[in-house]
C-alpha cells in the first residue's frame, strides 16, 4: 500500500483548524452611511432654508402706504393753473426818441443803460442832400408842431374837465345812495313793527279759534297776513343790501377816476414834450445836421440804430425810461379764465428770451386786473389779441434773470409765458368737487 500524497503547498493539513485573513477596510466600514450621503449631496450645492416674510410685515407696509396716501389726499394741495402769454413793460411811461426826417446817424452819443439829465444830447443826425432847408419849409414844420401842441393842451383841459364832472357825478351818486340807505333803515324798522303786530294778532286769533269764537278760516287769514308782512320785510332787506353794494362800488370807483386822469395827463405831457423837442430841433437845426436830446431825465434803453446807419423819418433811435422806473409784466388772460384770478395770486413766468430749461421760472404777484375787455384783433404792446382778453398787471419778484453766476437784466418788450396759480385746493377737494357741485345743484 502506497503512502498518501502530501497535501499541496499552502493548504493546511486535514484536521487542523485554519485562521482566515482579516478583510481589507472600505469607506463604507469607516464612515456612517449618513455622513457618506451628506457628502454625496454636497455635490449639488449647500442646502438653504428659505423662510417666508412674516404676514405682519406685509400688513405694516400696506398700512403705512395707505396712511401716506390718505395724508397726501387730505393735506396735499394742487393749484389751478391758467397758462397765458404777455410781455414786459415799464412801470412808468417811456419816451420814444425819433428821427425828425430821413438822414444818416452821424454819431451815437450814449449807450444803453446810461443815465442822462433832461436836455442831454443823445445822437447827431446828418440829413440827406435832398432836404429842403429854406426858411419857408422850416416855418411850415414849426406851425404844424405848434398846432399839434395846442391840440394836446386842449385835450388835457378837456380831460381835466371830464374828470371833474365824473368825480362830481360820482359824489352825487354816493350821497343819493346814502340817503336811500337811510330811507331803507326807516322802512325796515316800520316793517318789523308791522310784522310784530301781525304776529301778535295771529296769536290772538289762534286763541280765539281754540275757544270757538272765530272760525279757522279767519285765523288762517291772519297767519297769511304774517307771512305777507315777513315777505315784504325780506324784500326790503334785499334792496338795502343791493344799495349798500352799489354804495361800496361807487366809493371804490371815485379814487380810480383821479388815477386814470393822472395817467392820461402824463401821457399827454410826454407827447407834448416830444413835440417840443422836435420843434427845438427844427428851430436850432443849423446847416445839414441836428442833435436829438433827452426830453426828460431818465435811463437810455432799447437803442435801435448804429453809427453810420441810414435812418428814415420817425424811425426809433432809443427809448428813454424815467429814473427809478421798474419793469412789470402785462399778461393777456382770456375771459374764459379770468374768473378765479385775484389780486395777490402767485404767477410763474418764463421769458422766451431765456429758455426756462436753463434759466428756470421766476415769480410774481397779480397786482391789478383791467375792468375793460380787449377784443379780437386789438393790438396790445407787441401782441395781437386772438380772443377777448383782460390785461393783468404782474409785479415781478426780480428785475433780472440769473444763471451760472451771471445776471441778465430784463428789457421792455420781452415776451413772456406765464402760469397764474388761480386757486389752491387739497386733492380731496378736487376729487369730490363733482359731488359737491351736484349737491349744490340739487339744493
Amino acid at each position: 500500500m502506497s503512502d498518501p500524497a502530501p497535501p499541496p503547498t499552502g493548504t493546511p493539513p486535514a484536521g487542523r483548524p485554519t485562521a482566515s485573513a482579516p478583510p481589507a477596510p472600505t469607506a463604507a466600514s469607516l464612515f456612517r452611511a449618513e455622513a457618506i450621503d451628506a457628502q454625496r449631496l454636497k455635490q449639488l450645492g449647500d442646502v438653504l432654508q428659505v423662510r417666508p416674510v412674516p404676514a405682519w410685515a406685509f400688513t405694516a407696509l400696506a398700512v403705512a402706504a395707505a396712511a401716506a396716501l390718505v395724508a397726501f389726499v387730505l393735506w396735499g394741495e394742487v393749484a389751478r393753473r391758467e397758462r397765458v402769454e404777455g410781455y414786459v413793460e415799464v412801470d412808468a411811461g417811456a419816451a420814444r426818441v425819433l428821427v425828425p426826417e430821413a438822414g444818416v446817424l452821424a454819431e451815437l452819443l450814449v449807450k444803453e443803460g446810461d443815465t442822462v439829465p433832461a436836455g442831454a444830447p443823445l445822437a447827431r443826425i446828418s440829413f440827406e442832400t435832398t432836404r429842403k432847408t429854406d426858411a419857408q419849409s422850416t416855418a411850415a414844420v414849426q406851425r404844424e408842431i405848434d398846432e399839434r401842441i395846442a391840440a394836446l393842451e386842449r385835450e388835457a383841459q378837456q380831460t381835466q374837465q371830464l374828470a371833474g364832472q365824473q368825480s362830481d357825478q360820482q359824489r352825487r351818486r354816493i350821497a343819493d345812495l346814502d340817503k336811500e340807505l337811510a330811507q331803507f333803515d326807516t322802512e325796515i324798522r316800520l316793517q318789523e313793527q308791522r310784522v310784530a303786530n301781525a304776529e301778535a294778532l295771529a296769536r290772538r286769533y289762534a286763541q280765539l279759534t281754540e275757544e270757538k269764537f272765530v272760525s279757522d278760516i279767519v285765523a288762517q287769514q291772519r297767519r297769511d297776513d304774517v307771512i305777507d308782512q315777513q315777505t315784504k320785510l325780506a324784500a326790503l332787506k334785499r334792496q338795502q343790501q343791493a344799495t349798500r353794494t352799489q354804495l361800496e362800488a361807487a366809493r371804490g370807483e371815485l379814487p380810480s377816476i383821479g388815477t386814470r386822469t393822472s395817467t392820461q395827463l402824463e401821457q399827454l405831457r410826454r407827447q407834448k414834450s416830444e413835440l417840443a423837442q422836435n420843434r427845438i430841433q427844427e428851430t436850432a437845426q443849423a446847416g445839414r445836421e441836428t442833435v436829438l436830446r433827452a426830453p426828460f431825465a431818465g435811463v437810455v434803453s432799447n437803442i435801435a440804430v448804429v453809427r453810420g446807419q441810414s435812418v428814415a423819418a420817425d424811425q426809433l433811435v432809443a427809448l428813454l425810461l424815467p429814473q427809478g422806473a421798474g419793469l412789470h409784466a402785462e399778461l393777456l388772460v382770456p375771459t374764459r379764465a379770468i374768473g378765479f384770478v385775484r389780486p395777490g395770486a402767485q404767477v410763474l413766468l418764463r421769458y422766451e428770451a431765456f429758455p426756462f430749461q436753463r434759466f428756470g421760472q421766476y415769480g410774481g404777484q397779480v397786482e391789478r386786473i383791467s375792468r375793460s375787455v380787449w377784443s379780437q384783433g386789438d393790438r396790445i404792446g407787441p401782441l395781437t389779441v386772438r380772443e377777448p382778453v383782460y390785461t393783468v398787471t404782474v409785479r415781478l419778484n426780480e428785475q433780472a434773470v440769473r444763471a451760472a453766476g451771471e445776471s441778465f437784466p430784463l428789457k421792455r418788450g420781452m415776451l413772456v409765458q406765464a402760469d397764474i396759480l388761480a386757486e389752491r385746493r387739497t386733492i380731496a377737494e378736487w376729487i369730490f368737487e363733482p359731488v359737491l357741485t351736484l349737491r349744490e345743484a340739487v339744493r
